[in-house]
């Protein structure tokens, strides 16, 4: 998907993945020195999944995102609304604001990518 090429170039972007919900990875990117194993669309699907049990039952309205720190730092899972969630691996939370910036372009071009 061309919309997501320039996550790519994101200065703290260490891979991003595009998952179904049902977990297969629809499409990917990684930087060559990141380990990545083949479980992480199914992981982030059921991360995803009781995030949104939790907003569920607190009434909170839809997930807007999920991050999960790590001390070789976070994750986000971004919903698109159509489906597919966007998985993004930051290499520090310092990261964090301009990986968020650039979703806030990346994500509504995606949307009319998406079917």
């Amino acid at each position: 998907m061309e919309a997501l090429k320039p996550l790519s170039e994101v200065q703290g972007v260490e891979a991003w993945a595009l998952v179904g919900e049902d977990g297969f990875v629809l499409e990917a990117y990684r930087r060559p020195e990141v380990e990545v194993g083949d479980l992480l669309g199914g992981l982030g699907a059921s991360v995803l999944a009781t995030a949104r049990a939790v907003a569920e039952e607190l009434g909170k309205g839809p997930i807007e995102e999920v991050m999960v720190e790590y001390p070789e730092g976070p994750v986000l899972m971004v919903p698109t609304g159509k489906g597919p969630v966007l998985m993004v691996l930051l290499d520090q939370v310092a990261s964090l604001g301009r990986v968020r910036i650039a979703l806030k372009r990346v994500v509504p071009a995606l949307l009319e990518e998406l079917p």
